[in-house]
């Protein structure tokens, strides 16, 4: 990852599109990359089964060339301040939602894999946005760099454990709002799978048992690229939680009503979603 930091900084714009657009290419093409299956299924299932053909292949390369830039806009200013905040839309709708946390919270956050969170999950930080963020448990070395970085920028990045989960639980009970994700599927499903895009999907539902238990609305947020290359914060309204008992359906309802906001910026941009992972593994895309 230091390798990569370096690599980015040294590198100038057009070259950097060049190389990740021949990389993309290289990779959509290539019958075994799990990238590729993986890009190739989430945008066929989030397209409503209409893209085929020419059109799905061209979906895939620039699907996997969005996620190549976005990192390498990440690494390029990564650690200067500056460089980060100029990256960044921080205009009133950006201002708004920090004070709201501050005078309306505690809430459970949830971060869509879009655009680029982590440059605008900095700025946030950097302008008192911190809080306890439950990541994937057991990280591996990527990701526990990932986890370094994120401390840094004012975080209290917790892999999802038992001790984890009670820090979060009294956190919330105290006041303090946490941050998780919601669209990376699970190694291991949970039995209640809501439906995502039309289709049930193994996707997380802790986000949703700890604002119940907390009796705190979710908030759906991610970081999108504009047409001029900077990032700006999504954000939807605080969805409250229905039922006093975690039964079945009442756990498909509430986690259904937290993806219905992600579903639509998908669906606006969905070469932005930037999901490596299988979403829905018992489909076959054409």
């Amino acid at each position: 990852m230091r390798v990569a930091v370096g690599a980015a900084r040294g590198a100038p714009p057009g070259f950097a599109r060049a190389l990740a657009s021949a990389a993309a290419r290289r990779i959509a093409r290539d019958p075994d990359s799990a990238l590729a299956r993986a890009s190739r299924i989430n945008q066929y299932v989030a397209s409503g089964g209409t893209l085929t053909g020419d059109a799905l292949d061209a979906a895939v390369t620039e699907n996997v060339r969005a996620m190549a830039l976005f990192l390498y806009d990440l690494y390029r200013v990564l650690g200067k301040d500056a460089a980060e905040d100029a990256a960044v839309v921080r205009d009133e709708a950006f201002r708004a939602f920090i004070e709201r946390d501050r005078t309306e919270g505690p809430f459970v956050y949830v971060g869509a894999h879009m655009g680029n969170f982590d440059l605008v999950g900095r700025l946030l930080g950097r302008n008192g946005w911190q809080m306890q963020v439950l990541s994937v448990p057991d990280p591996g070395g990527s990701y526990q760099w990932q986890n370094e970085m994120r401390n840094r920028a004012g975080f209290e990045v917790t892999p999802v454990s038992m001790d984890s989960l009670k820090a979060a639980a009294r956190r919330l009970a105290s006041g303090s709002s946490v941050l998780t994700g919601l669209d990376r599927p699970l190694p291991e499903p949970d039995k209640v799978q809501p439906r995502f895009f039309g289709r049930p999907a193994p996707l997380p539902l802790l986000h949703v048992r700890l604002a119940m238990r907390a009796g705190v609305p979710v908030v759906p947020m991610t970081g999108r690229r504009r047409p001029d290359g900077r990032y700006e914060l999504l954000q939807a309204d605080p969805v409250p939680m229905l039922g006093d008992r975690p039964t079945p359906d009442v756990l498909r309802a509430n986690a259904e009503a937290v993806l219905a906001p992600v579903e639509r910026w998908i669906t606006e941009d969905p070469v932005q979603w930037s999901m490596p992972h299988v979403v829905w593994p018992d489909v076959e895309a054409p």
